[in-house]
């Protein structure tokens, strides 16, 4: 009897040490398997080490433009979200090459970023640069302003109809200025003509300033140009905005219709928004697309643009991208021809 006590007890207290160890196993099964997921979080969450001084974002164009007022603009409302300053710096000429030319050779160290527009696509297509479209990271577009075609105020037409008709009746005689021979003005312009089967003459400027100042002028019948550039003029009665080219009507001039209403299916807009050199980091490209949204997205950001003319418009890196790679396959087109 006391034998069979005996082996029963030591049974007893073998199972449950057993048990014991068991328990303990899984204990530290549960506790490794925390530690693993709790060192991940910690790594997935740690903050980057970005940035430590000011950001220059590079505008290849001239200060006092539509660009300029852009990248101005951003810095601004942007600093806030960044934590340190972002410092503009223009470096203008050879139509925005000289500084797109600096921007995509820097260091993608995510502390010079540039102003981008579709001249990052044109200027690679029609001239020999060390730089493609494909030399940046997009990190977010801000501003799609959609083109006008706007006409001088004592143009022999004041209408979409009436200017496709006279243009028509009087071939090779209706001239339009444009900011560049190879910008996204002069190619809307092109794609009017062929779309409304009309002779017009596109005369390139050194600039939208200059071509806008033609039309005013009467030098040239009308300008195609972004509202921002053509607002005090249409204001004062110098100039008349007959057609936008964009698939609605623009809030800044509701009474102007589209080309496409008109019958002639022309889309072109000036685009712009900011990018880094390839290569660099995409947590670096994540947290400026995250802190420049934000500031794009705040009432005093979204007023000031729209008092300067400016249309805010968003796309994200991927959106961003798909926008330039969609003006490449676009611009290919012309220099095809």
């Amino acid at each position: 009897m006391n034998k069979n006590k005996f082996v029963s007890s030591f049974l007893s207290v073998a199972m449950v040490s057993v048990l014991a160890l068991t328990g303990c196993g899984g204990n530290n099964a549960a506790g490794n398997a925390t530690g693993n997921n709790g060192t991940e979080n910690t790594q997935s969450e740690a903050k980057l080490d970005y940035p430590k001084k000011p950001i220059t974002i590079i505008n290849p164009f001239a200060a006092g433009g539509a660009a300029d007022t852009t990248s101005r603009v951003l810095a601004q409302h942007a600093e806030q979200f960044i934590g340190h300053s972002l410092v503009i710096e223009n470096r203008d000429g050879g139509g925005g090459s000289i500084g797109q030319t600096a921007g995509a050779s820097a260091k993608p160290d995510g502390y010079t970023l540039t102003l981008v527009t579709a001249s990052i696509v044109s200027n690679p297509i029609f001239n020999q640069l060390t730089y493609t479209h494909e030399s940046f990271e997009p990190i977010i577009m801000t501003v799609n302003d959609p083109l006008f075609l706007v006409v001088n105020k004592n143009a022999p037409f004041q209408d979409a109809e009436s200017f496709v008709q006279y243009a028509k009746e009087n071939p090779g005689k209706v001239r339009i200025g444009v900011s560049g021979a190879q910008t996204t003005n002069a190619f809307a312009n092109k794609e009017l003509a062929e779309k409304a089967n009309i002779d017009l003459v596109t005369v390139p400027f050194k600039g939208d300033a200059l071509s806008i100042a033609a039309a005013a002028g009467g030098h040239v019948e009308g300008v195609v140009a972004s509202y921002s550039g053509v607002e005090s003029q249409v204001n004062s009665g110098e100039l008349k905005a007959i057609l936008v080219f964009d698939e609605q009507k623009s809030e800044l001039a509701p009474e102007v219709p589209t080309a496409k209403e008109k019958g002639y299916d022309v889309i072109g807009g000036s685009w712009r928004g900011v990018a880094a050199p390839k290569g660099t980091d995409p947590q670096i490209i994540e947290y400026l697309h995250n802190a420049f949204k934000q500031a794009t997205e705040t009432p005093e950001y979204q007023e000031q643009m729209k008092k300067s003319g400016i249309n805010p418009s968003y796309k994200d890196p991927a959106g961003f991208k798909t926008m330039i790679d969609d003006t490449f396959e676009k611009y290919s087109k012309y220099a095809e021809k």
